[in-house]
C-alpha cells in the first residue's frame, strides 16, 4: 500500500465513520422514542446483561435484541443511502447489457424498503425479524446492503457494532427518550440519509 492509498483509507475512516454512526444512533433514538415498548426491551436487556459491570466486548455480544434494533434501523434509515459500482467488462443481465466503464448507483433505501423483498411489513419497525435471521427475512441475499457488498463491503462494520452498542448502552442506562412535538419528520439524501430538520427529542433522566 502506498502512502497516498494509506492516506486516503485514514480518511475514510474519519470521515465515513464518524457521521454514518452518528446518524444510526440518531435514528435509533427516533424508532426508540417512537415505540416504547422496544426501548423499554432495551433497557431492561442492559439491566439483565450489562447490570454493574464493566462494558466490554464480551458482555456487548450479549445484547442480541438491541442488535436487532441496530440491523431494523438500518435497513429502515441507512445512512449509506446508495452503493455505487463499476462495471470492469460488458455485462448481460437477461436482454439488459451492461457496458464496460458503466457506473452504476444501487438505491439501498428503496431495496431495504421493497415489499418484494421484505414483505406487507416492510415500512414497519419490526426489530424481531432479525431474531433468527441475519438477513432479516428478505427473500434474496443480497437484499439487505447497509455495509455494501463483497472485497469492498465497509472494513468498519465490527467498529460501528461496537461504538453503538455503548453508546445506546450508556444513554438508555441514564435516560427515557420521547419524541418532541416538533419533530418534522423529512429524511433527505444529502450523501448521507439525515433528517432534514433535526431531530428534536424529550430527554428525561431517569433517577
Amino acid at each position: 500500500m502506498t502512502m497516498r492509498e494509506l492516506v486516503d483509507e485514514c480518511k475514510t475512516f474519519f470521515f465515513g465513520g464518524h457521521e454514518t454512526t452518528a446518524l444510526a444512533i440518531s435514528w435509533t433514538l427516533l424508532l426508540l422514542a417512537t415505540h416504547e415498548d422496544w426501548q423499554n426491551q432495551l433497557r431492561d436487556e442492559i439491566t439483565e446483561i450489562v447490570g454493574d459491570n464493566k462494558i466490554d466486548v464480551n458482555v456487548l455480544a450479549g445484547l442480541r435484541k438491541m442488535k436487532w434494533v441496530m440491523n431494523e434501523v438500518l435497513r429502515l434509515y441507512p445512512p449509506a443511502p446508495n452503493v455505487q459500482r463499476q462495471a470492469r467488462e460488458d455485462i448481460k443481465v437477461d436482454d439488459l447489457t451492461v457496458p464496460n466503464g458503466t457506473n452504476m448507483w444501487i438505491d439501498v433505501v428503496a431495496m431495504h424498503h421493497d415489499p418484494a423483498l421484505w414483505g406487507k411489513d416492510a415500512n414497519e419497525f419490526r426489530p424481531e425479524r432479525f431474531k433468527d435471521d441475519a438477513n432479516g427475512g428478505c427473500n434474496h441475499k443480497m437484499g439487505y446492503l447497509p455495509f455494501g457488498f463483497g472485497g469492498r463491503m465497509c472494513v468498519g462494520r465490527n467498529l460501528t457494532f461496537m461504538e453503538y452498542k455503548i453508546v445506546l448502552t450508556l444513554l438508555l442506562s441514564n435516560f427515557r427518550f420521547k419524541l418532541s412535538t416538533h419533530y418534522n419528520h423529512s429524511p433527505s439524501i444529502m450523501l448521507s440519509l439525515r433528517p432534514a430538520y433535526g431531530l428534536p427529542l424529550i430527554v428525561e433522566p431517569l433517577n
